[in-house]
């Protein structure tokens, strides 16, 4: 008799691990080990009293191979993988399977709100995020562009650069900009200066936000000082590939 009830405590626990076509066999290979894993901290909480045995329990995957299984516990908490759901171990959680972070919240606030697994989504793969576009284009700085430009007239008229000019352009968000070109001499010119240490430093005072984009033109300037000189006046026009660069070419 003993051996009955055993075998349908085990299918119990089959149908609360596998259940709405999450069997074993139609899982795919990359889920198999985490969902063993998780099946058996299932098994732990249930005999720590943690849940009832035959809960319902929700999947949800990620593309990389996240798993994230969820639950209610006896005393109306959420149980994540077969841990309470606390603060801690929600963080490290999201650490682990970035891709359900937002899903990790979610339960964090039902619990929080009494609700359970109220709304939650149906089980299975979680798409991935549509990827992200480019960030709004800053509006450009018609004045700060003028006097870039006027500096940069000046170099052509030293026949420090030739025209016509392939030059990088990027806006601060806040105002100011950076306007790059490349020399005759094989010199990178910023806003009419060589972008050398110090006046970098000066655009950084100026122009914080941009401070990634200096350091990605003082490594181009870096690169062309290390071989020998030669005509760059076009050589942004090509070289440019940020999506939120204003520029000619």
């Amino acid at each position: 008799m003993g051996r009955y009830a055993k075998r349908a405590k085990q299918a119990r626990r089959d149908k609360r691990r596998l259940k709405d076509g999450l069997s074993m066999g139609g899982v795919p290979p990359m889920f198999r080990a985490e969902f063993v894993r998780i099946a058996a901290a299932w098994d732990r909480a249930v005999e720590a009293g943690l849940m009832a045995d035959g809960a319902e329990t929700k999947y949800h995957l990620t593309p990389d191979g996240g798993v994230l299984s969820v639950a209610e516990g006896r005393s109306g908490q959420v149980l994540a993988n077969g841990e309470r759901l606390t603060p801690s171990v929600a963080e490290r959680l999201r650490r682990e399977m970035p891709l359900l972070a937002g899903m990790i919240t979610f339960y964090e606030n039902n619990q929080l709100a009494g609700r359970g697994l109220a709304g939650a989504p149906e089980d299975g793969v979680m798409p991935l995020a549509p990827p992200c576009g480019p960030a709004p284009m800053p509006p450009l700085d018609k004045e700060a562009l003028a006097q870039a430009q006027a500096a940069t007239a000046v170099l052509v008229r030293q026949g420090k650069v030739a025209e016509p000019v392939g030059a990088m352009v990027i806006p601060a968000p806040r105002g100011g900009v950076l306007f790059a070109v490349g020399g005759r001499d094989g010199e990178l010119y910023v806003n009419g200066r060589a972008l050398t240490g110090e006046w970098s430093e000066e655009l950084r005072a100026k122009v914080p936000e941009l401070s990634s984009d200096l350091d990605r033109l003082q490594a181009m300037r870096a690169e062309w000082l290390d071989s020998p000189p030669e005509d760059r006046t076009l050589a942004l026009a090509g070289a440019c590939t940020d999506p939120n660069c204003h520029t000619p070419h």
